[in-house]
């Protein structure tokens, strides 16, 4: 009697167990996917996709539809993109939809042609500490070709904020526009022959001393209007001149401003780099803004 009692128990707590499992899975949409009837689609990425897990949600403006089921490795070399598989959960779909006159899906549950004629894909981040990324579904204005990608809807996919924020700065352009401008202005700063031209400046200012000395003396008599006039250019000239020696000192290729210029731009152009490579890391691994570098492991 003992042992049928305890045998009893045994198969009342595997029953048990079994509801429990087939509820889960029931209202967790689990089986759905088994019988086939859930929808499928495919899409492809143009950025990193780091932070995308699978089983990582699907949402359709905000709200829950679905989960990411593969990918698809392979499909190009080295960072190329990574065509991802997602599939629509219509338990999901059903709990939240609007039963009358519903503008997305059909009664089934099902995404309505039309729809997804219109379906964008883009990429958002769950939070910034952790960089778990998922995929948030959103309709637009403009019809879509028809593709189809691995036997399954193909959805165009638009850039993350991310992926915008690295196109839109740049910095490797930026970077190469730097280093350009700086060898080409080190260029003109040689070819530059500074000591000619200030011999013929100097040469110019002497002949038009000369010539305001004649003229000085000549209409002198005149009054002394014109000789303080002549005076006051003399003064000019010789700032003008003074001016001249300054420009020579500073262009001079052993002068602290060249030396300071070029490193100024050695510097800025260092710095793009540094910055291009920043955005790059964050695109990948966002969390490591707050991470840091972490321990190497040896």
């Amino acid at each position: 009697m003992k042992t049928k009692g305890n045998n009893m128990l045994v198969g009342v707590f595997c029953f048990g167990a079994l509801v429990l499992i087939i509820g889960f899975s029931i209202f967790t949409g689990g089986f759905s996917s088994f019988r086939g009837k859930n929808e499928r689609f495919v899409m492809v990425f143009h950025e990193n996709v780091y932070g995308l897990h699978e089983g990582g949600k699907v949402t359709l403006n905000g709200v829950r539809i679905g989960r990411v089921e593969r990918f698809f490795l392979g499909d190009a070399t080295e960072e190329g993109p990574v065509p991802v598989l997602i599939e629509i959960n219509r338990k999901l779909v059903q709990r939240h939809m609007v039963e009358e006159e519903n503008q997305l899906f059909d009664l089934d549950g099902f995404l309505k042609s039309e729809v997804v004629a219109r379906l964008q894909a883009k990429l958002i981040q769950e939070s910034f500490v952790t960089g778990i990324l998922y995929i948030n579904l959103t309709t637009g204005v403009d019809v879509n070709e028809e593709k189809n990608l691995y036997g399954y809807r193909e959805i165009p996919t638009s850039a993350s904020i991310f992926a915008e924020l690295s196109e839109s700065i740049n910095l490797e352009k930026l970077s190469k526009q730097v280093s350009e401008v700086m060898v080409t202005s080190t260029r003109k700063l040689n070819d530059l022959n500074v000591s000619k031209l200030s011999k013929d400046f100097t040469v110019t200012n002497n002949a038009l001393q000369g010539f305001l000395e004649q003229i000085s003396s000549s209409y002198s008599p005149l009054g002394p209007k014109l000789s303080s006039a002549t005076d006051e250019l003399k003064i000019a000239i010789g700032k003008i001149n003074l001016i001249s020696d300054n420009l020579k000192e500073m262009f001079d290729p052993t002068s602290d401003f060249r030396f300071g210029f070029s490193n100024t731009m050695r510097d800025i152009s260092a710095m793009s780099k540094s910055l291009k490579s920043l955005a790059d890391l964050l695109e990948r691994n966002p969390q490591a803004f707050l991470r840091g570098k972490g321990e190497t492991s040896e």
